[in-house]
């Protein structure tokens, strides 16, 4: 009986965050149209980034332009994924899933960057673009967080406390993301309030991306299922595409990314589940 319930909380879990993302996704289109539509006021995103124009056949698009690209991208690719979760779940016990889902929402949160381009056009205090920088802030790192804990789930680091594992990575990361420092100017094209320490910041991502990924290959010494080894390379494929869409703004960068990030997910979720459903 216990394991039914769990399976069902499980799954309204995926439905709820389903229907959160594409709400956000709508939501994020919504926003972004007017920046592209007549008679919007682009002069406060022009000393945001020094980066060179992209030229197209016939045609010329600022970085600035481009940027919200990556996060309806990124929002795109987690409402995408949860609908895969939830279509193809079968009643599989796989928490690493559960902990992957919660980071696939994560990557839907991206779009507050667009809400803070609607602001800085609006005129809006930098108190305002500060709030929402620490809010994607929080969901990234909560993410980062759900992510870690899916790795330590299949190396063995297992207990029946999901919930709280999954509050701690939030709460973990709501704090990193209130406390990190932020600069007065603006991170380039992604109209996010820059924050100090960026080089160390990145290293630290990179370490724990490196060993959310390893956790996956301590598995296959674990448990002796190979397939981790194939997980461990679609996390990979998946951190790398998310660090892209998050920095990037080229088109050539942007679709690279997303490709990255479909195949990634497609051997993390198939082969999770294909594993578990026979256990």
């Amino acid at each position: 009986m216990l394991a039914s319930v769990t399976l069902a909380t499980r799954r309204r879990s995926y439905w709820l965050l389903f229907i959160a993302s594409l709400l956000i996704l709508l939501a994020a289109v919504a926003l972004s149209l007017p920046l592209y539509g007549k008679g919007f006021n682009a002069d406060a995103f022009r000393d945001m980034t020094t980066a060179k124009p992209w030229k197209g056949p016939g045609f010329t698009l600022e970085a600035w332009q481009l940027a919200p690209v990556g996060a309806l991208l990124l929002s795109l690719f987690s409402a995408a994924v949860l609908f895969s979760i939830l279509v193809s779940f079968r009643k599989t016990a796989s928490e690493e899933i559960y902990f992957f889902a919660f980071w696939a929402m994560s990557c839907s949160f991206e779009t507050g960057r667009i809400l803070a381009a609607r602001f800085l056009e609006a005129g809006s205090p930098p108190s305002t673009i500060l709030i929402v920088t620490r809010l994607v802030l929080a969901a990234r790192f909560s993410g980062y967080g759900a992510f870690f804990i899916a790795g330590l789930r299949s190396a063995g680091f297992r207990n029946e406390r999901a919930g709280r594992a999954l509050l701690g990575a939030i709460g973990i990361g709501i704090a990193a993301a209130w406390t990190i420092p932020l600069d007065s100017g603006l991170f380039e094209s992604g109209f996010l309030a820059r924050p100090s320490y960026f080089v160390e910041r990145q290293l630290i991502v990179v370490a724990l991306s490196l060993v959310s990924a390893a956790n996956f290959l301590v598995a296959v010494e674990n448990s002796g299922e190979k397939v981790f080894r194939v997980v461990a390379v679609g996390a990979i494929l998946l951190l790398v595409g998310q660090a892209i869409l998050i920095s990037a703004w080229r088109p050539e960068a942007l679709a690279a990314a997303l490709i990255l990030m479909a195949l990634g997910a497609r051997l993390v979720v198939t082969r999770l589940h294909s594993l578990y459903l026979w256990q």
